[in-house]
């Protein structure tokens, strides 16, 4: 009999993806945007991520499957709305993972030395063996690295904001242009709880095991956030490598080391929720289909999928040869999947709205779809262009 996710594995395949590089990455952006109004604009996005988190749980119960939550967005509006959405989350994988890959191994570059693009090249292939395995596997995988960052993460924290002489202030300057930008960066920080319940179908007893593991995620992720948060900017950190000085307390000159290692694995969790998620959502969307577009959803004998998941590596690996051709930079890979993330995760809301049987459910749905909405056309043009274009394609 195939293992399937408990509470305690599911737990762990959402902590470390959704951490993933945004921890190491995001807090001191942020700061140095909005200086010491940056805990303000981490309150904002946790608190739309656990939002954003209960509303998807509810619907990955609701609409299980290996389609998640577009089954949601076909019974409450039609299935072409359906696709849109699914091809909208597609393409943020065909784009997003490949920016992943290359943060993790420009941290793992002084450990191992050689080209950036090879060290991302490698993560990639061995993305594709550990997503061949089982499901438990990864599960299993993702909560040792889970519980190994998050203590880390969070003692570093700690000893920073006892040891060292801190100081609170909201003296900083409000600058709405620059809050915005703030916010969309962030909300790279909630992406992931949209693709939860494309797992649905290899989760044990999913109506109590996704409502737990999500709120249990969810508190988890938001208090290592606030610990990171906090430490970054109470505490005089070096500015210039401010996650490495985060970890000094605890390892001393060998912190750039275990940075380094901790960078790699939230990277590698990260693209495995991702990838395995969508490649679960492919195998769906082409059950029926036969020829070519039916390899998409061959399956190995342990429940992997094996055709839509050698697909999106594909991709990913040709989306990274552009980027050594300097066809493609990091910042116009993170646009453009931050771009699909956002129009993907407004559609299900706004399904998540039209079925929700409680008023606080439907409320808070419709109020996250308004606020994703608005944080969508603050949008690069080129990144809006072509989210309208797709659309158009899809719905004529």
């Amino acid at each position: 009999m195939k293992k399937k996710l408990t509470t305690l594995t599911l737990t762990g395949l959402m902590i470390g993806p959704i951490l993933g590089s945004g921890i190491i990455l995001l807090p001191p952006i942020v700061y140095d945007l909005t200086g010491n109004l940056s805990i303000l604009v981490w309150f904002v996005i946790l608190s739309l991520g656990f939002a954003f988190a209960l509303v998807l749980g509810n619907l990955s119960i609701k609409f299980p499957g290996d389609e998640g939550v577009t089954n949601a967005v076909q019974e409450a509006f039609n299935t072409k709305l359906k696709f849109l959405t699914s091809y909208y989350l597609i393409s943020a994988v065909f784009f997003g993972p490949v920016p992943v890959y290359l943060i993790g191994a420009l941290f793992l570059q002084p450990l191992l030395g050689g080209e950036v693009n090879t060290l991302a090249f490698l993560m990639l292939l061995f993305t594709l063996f550990a997503l061949l395995r089982p499901v438990h596997f990864l599960g299993t995988l993702s909560l040792i690295v889970t519980t190994v960052i998050g203590i880390i993460l969070s003692l570093g924290s700690i000893a920073i904001l006892v040891g060292d002489e801190t100081s609170f202030s909201l003296d900083t300057p409000f600058d709405m242009t620059l809050i915005s930008r703030a916010l969309l960066l962030a909300f790279w920080a909630i992406v992931g709880w949209e693709v939860v319940g494309n797992y649905s179908n290899e989760v044990h007893d999913p109506k109590r095991t996704i409502p737990k593991a999500v709120k249990i995620s969810a508190v988890i992720i938001s208090v290592i956030y606030l610990l990171v948060v906090c430490a970054i900017q109470w505490a005089s950190l070096d500015r210039t490598n401010t996650i490495t000085a985060l970890l000094y307390p605890l390892f001393g000159t060998a912190s750039a080391y275990v940075i380094g290692v901790l960078a790699m694995l939230l990277c590698l969790s990260t693209v495995l929720l991702f990838v395995g998620g969508v490649s679960r959502l492919i195998c769906g969307l082409t059950a029926e289909t036969t020829g070519i577009l039916g390899l998409l959803n061959r399956r190995l004998k342990n429940g992997a999928p094996l055709g839509a998941t050698v697909f999106l590596c594909s991709i990913n690996a040709t989306v990274l040869c552009l980027v050594t051709l300097n066809i493609f930079t990091t910042q116009d890979l993170v646009a453009l999947a931050d771009g699909f993330f956002i129009a993907n995760a407004t559609i299900a809301l706004l399904a998540a709205f039209k079925l929700a049987t409680t008023k606080t459910i439907r409320y808070t749905a419709l109020f996250l779809a308004i606020v994703f909405a608005g944080m969508l056309l603050s949008a690069h043009w080129i990144v809006l262009s072509i989210i309208a274009l797709l659309a158009w394609k899809v719905l004529r």
